[in-house]
Order: structure tokens, then C-alpha cells, then sequence
């Protein structure tokens, strides 16, 4: 995806990438220390999956433009992240938490750079 972007939003789309992709990889990591193997789709992984692939294979032409709907993309992401911590189901594992976290601030310094409109 980062070729088909024009080169003014290449870097953001790159760094969205990767934050997602270090996302998953420490979920992934999380998980085998947990011992699940990370196969429920309505999982939070799965979501991250889900942009990952998402960014990597999105539209044919990205400029500008398509900012503001990354951002909702961010959001909706972000908005996942605040129901898995508020449920209360990771409670328990205090490394989750502090992973999760740690991931969903990292999305809101995203979220805050990337225009509203």
C-alpha cells in the first residue's frame, strides 16, 4: 500500500503499518505466553489483524484524502483496545493490561496526528 501512496502520506501510512504489525507480533507473543493460540476472529488480535491487512491492501490510489477515513479506522481500533480493557475479562493478568495499554496509546498519539476532516 505505502507504493500506491502519493508521497506527501507515505511516511504516516508506514507508520501505521508498523505500529500494527508490532502490535500483533506482541499480542501473538502474549498470547503463546498464555497459551491461546490467538484463532478467535472477535478477538482484539484478530481486529489488529484486520487493519493490518486492511492498510496493507486498501485502495489502489491514496492521497491525502483518504486521512481522515484512516482515522476513523484509528478510532474504531482504539475504540476496541477501551472495550477489552473495561470488560474486565483481562482483569486478572496484569502484563495484558499493561501491553494493551501500552498499544492503545500509542494508536491515540496516531489518532491525534491525523487530520479530523
Amino acid at each position: 500500500m505505502t507504493a500506491r501512496a502519493e508521497p506527501e502520506i507515505q511516511p504516516v501510512i508506514l507508520r501505521l503499518t508498523e505500529l500494527h504489525e508490532r502490535h500483533a507480533a506482541e499480542q501473538e507473543a502474549e498470547l503463546a505466553r498464555l497459551h491461546d493460540s490467538g484463532a478467535d476472529d472477535s478477538s482484539l488480535q484478530g481486529t489488529v489483524n484486520v487493519v493490518v491487512v486492511t492498510l496493507r491492501d486498501w485502495l489502489t490510489h491514496l492521497d491525502s484524502a483518504v486521512l481522515p477515513a484512516v482515522r476513523q479506522g484509528e478510532e474504531a481500533v482504539r475504540d476496541e483496545y477501551d472495550k477489552t480493557l473495561q470488560q474486565g475479562l483481562i482483569a486478572g493478568d496484569g502484563s495484558v493490561i499493561e501491553l494493551l495499554t501500552s498499544q492503545r496509546d500509542a494508536i491515540n498519539s496516531e489518532i491525534a496526528r491525523l487530520p479530523e476532516h
